[in-house]
């Protein structure tokens, strides 16, 4: 059925498997490089905010409410995965110096086991 073209063009675009999907790109709004300072500042001092401060901090740089929860939730997940990258390398530093160790060790042990056969 035709019902003006709208319809009837996402069904002929479905059938040839062209997408139909449309991107969010165009309603992304970017921070300021000043508002991203700010937050930055803010975050350094609490990384979660209250609601009236979430409320005040979004009317002073000019974003809605939810733009600067979301801008915390995001900053708190790299941070957190920064930390794990961080931890990640000391646990792993210190276990290559443990192995280090071990082999050293094993290494002796065999040398004093030869010293003692050959004694």
């Amino acid at each position: 059925m035709f019902d003006g073209g709208d319809n009837y063009t996402q069904e002929m675009m479905s059938v040839t498997g062209i997408s139909t999907t449309k991107t969010k790109n165009n309603n992304k709004r970017r921070f300021s490089d000043e508002q991203i300072k700010s937050l930055e500042l803010m975050f350094e001092s609490e990384n979660r905010l209250e609601p009236g401060k979430k409320l005040e901090v979004a009317k002073e740089l000019g974003l809605h409410p939810r733009q600067v929860a979301i801008w915390f939730q995001n900053k708190r997940a790299r941070w957190k995965s920064k930390q794990l990258e961080q931890d990640y390398s000391i646990l792993q530093a210190n276990y290559n110096i443990l192995a280090s160790k071990l082999e050293s060790s094993k290494k002796e042990k065999q040398g004093l086991v030869i010293q003692v056969l050959l004694s």
